[in-house]
């Protein structure tokens, strides 16, 4: 909404008449509000409203006049909440709480005499808002009373029937659970650092390698948010020409400045504002703004005359701006929120694609089906929280026929790599890095018997290691590889082949970084970077706070 709408709102809500008692005279002029989530397809926050004695509520769909959808309007504090919670307060009694839309004769627009809400950083908020406004000094006021309890009872009624009128299954119906009322209150602000794929705090080295390796960052994200076929040995494993990226994003953000991008993205460019979004992710040749980046994210998802496959990769880009960097257990509303950003980077990209023999072929990338596997898939095993497999649908099918085609690809690459392990191992101790094929190393070319040959990544770990394996170089000879680690069998091989290794993170878990274009030194450096940093949310299982169900 634009700023002289805001004056006009606020001009009409001056002039209302304010008494003590509402216009039955029957009741005090006194109404609670609150905010919540709201969490059904396409999801938003709502603004509810109600009158204790009369038994009086209303619902207000923020923000308030606008044919986006409300994920567009997502508060992590009270202050971001404020401007919306004074707009569709004050619309909703300029229009006698759009009395216009309801048969029946019209009623008077009234101001209320006070306001109260049980959240205290909200009513803070929003009392300072409304000075901010201009709106009068008498109707400012917030105060905080805790009503939690009654306004739960009262939303309660309202939700189910909300759910009612939109036909859904009785099985449906009953997995899902009334919102609370947000809390803002005592909630801890998201590292903004957390949801990088390299932290600033990880960044070393001179001021042009800094700016590499946030290139780098923005580069690993265009990869790994690109949608592909889950059932497909070339589908999540392969891997573009990262350094041709490379060199293509270094070219682009070195000739095309950040408000060039921002203003071809504001004019509904997705692409650009993909680009805006991931400048500013990583603080690219401009101020890193992480709320701003998941405006522009936003946009390119939501913009209906963009390609499937750009708003597939916008949704998968937001999953984790909405759990990364909120330590082990996250409110509900920002899980739900990630769940619908995930099953929709998977809906838009296969609900139309099929096979040869007409069967869906469902495609997404590591983002939407890591947060499957892990946090929906550990909320709703035990049926702990039965709502996310409604929200869920496509994401975790999708996740399923992975699990399935990567079980049988595991199968077979264990069977061929028990054979000869140390073919797909580098054979210098502490290196770490594996290969899908035995082609990504090469072997000793000594007089060591074939079947005892040690394997290495680069020249240099093959250098590293001669002293150990000299002695052993003969015919003969027992192997010389003394690293007691065993592969990781991460899956299946890429025509191409690819190296891996693993990353034993600060927080205690694992994961594997893989390519299929860098080098080893590069793939163990950037191991190596990752390694004192906690694991992305959603690669470990992560907790919901059910105490929290805002």
């Amino acid at each position: 909404m634009t700023t002289d709408w805001h004056a006009e709102c606020v001009k009409k809500y001056n002039a209302l008449p304010r008494k003590r008692l509402a216009p039955s005279g029957l009741v005090p002029n006194v109404w609670h509000f609150d905010l919540r989530y709201i969490p059904l397809s396409p999801p938003s926050h709502m603004l509810f409203v109600f009158q204790k004695e009369s038994q009086f509520v209303h619902q207000q769909r923020l923000p308030v006049g606008t044919n986006a959808f409300g994920i567009s309007y997502f508060p992590e504090t009270a202050k971001e909440a404020a401007l919306e919670v004074c707009l569709g307060l004050m619309h909703s009694f300029n229009t006698t709480f759009n009395q216009e839309m309801t048969p029946g004769p019209m009623m008077d627009p009234y101001a209320p005499w006070k306001f109260t809400t049980d959240d205290r950083a909200l009513a803070q908020a929003v009392q300072k808002q409304f000075k901010s406004l201009g709106v009068k000094e008498d109707r400012c006021k917030v105060e905080f009373v805790d009503m939690t309890q009654e306004a739960h009872e009262r939303f309660d009624g309202l939700y189910k029937t909300l759910v009612a009128v939109l036909g859904l299954p009785d099985i449906v119906r009953a997995a899902l659970v009334t919102p609370s009322a947000i809390g803002f209150s005592g909630l801890p602000p998201a590292d903004p650092e957390a949801w990088l794929m390299n932290p600033p705090g990880s960044l070393h080295g001179t001021p042009e390698e800094v700016e590499f390796q946030k290139i780098t960052g923005y580069s690993q994200e265009f990869m790994n948010n690109e949608p592909l076929p889950v059932n497909s040995g070339n589908g999540l494993n392969r891997s573009s020409n990262f350094m041709d990226i490379l060199e293509r994003i270094k070219t682009v953000t070195t000739s095309t400045s950040l408000e060039q991008v921002r203003r071809r993205a504001d004019a509904g460019d997705s692409q650009h504002a993909i680009d805006a979004a991931l400048r500013l992710k990583y603080g690219l040749k401009c101020t890193a703004d992480r709320v701003l980046s998941r405006s522009y994210l936003i946009k390119a998802a939501l913009n209906e005359k963009a390609n499937a496959q750009t708003r597939s990769m916008a949704h998968s880009m937001l999953i984790f701006w909405y759990t990364a960097g909120r330590e082990d257990t996250v409110r509900a509303r920002f899980v739900f929120a990630a769940a619908y950003h995930a099953n929709e980077a998977v809906r838009l990209v296969s609900e139309k694609a099929t096979g040869s023999n007409g069967a869906p072929v469902y495609c997404a990338r590591a983002n939407a089906l890591l947060f499957a596997m892990n946090t929906i898939e550990s909320l709703t095993k035990d049926m702990t929280v039965p709502e996310l497999l409604v929200h869920s649908k496509w994401v975790i099918q999708a996740s399923d026929e992975r699990k399935a085609y990567m079980h049988l690809e595991r199968l077979a690459a264990e069977k061929k790599m028990m054979k000869k392990p140390n073919r797909y191992r580098c054979a210098t101790f502490g290196c770490g890095i594996e290969a899908d094929t035995g082609k990504m190393l090469s072997r000793c070319s000594g007089k060591c018997d074939a079947d005892k040959k040690p394997y290495y990544c680069s020249k240099r770990c093959q250098k590293e290691d001669w002293k150990n394996h000299k002695p052993f170089c003969r015919q003969g000879a027992p192997c010389s590889v003394i690293d007691p680690a065993t592969a990781t069998f991460g899956g299946g091989g890429t025509p191409q082949g690819s190296i891996r290794v693993p990353i034993h993170h600060a927080d205690g878990t694992t994961s594997l970084l893989s390519t299929s274009t860098m080098d080893p030194e590069m793939l163990k450096e950037m191991g190596a970077a990752m390694k004192d940093t906690k694991a992305r949310v959603g690669l470990s299982t992560l907790k919901m706070d059910l105490h929290e169900v805002d």
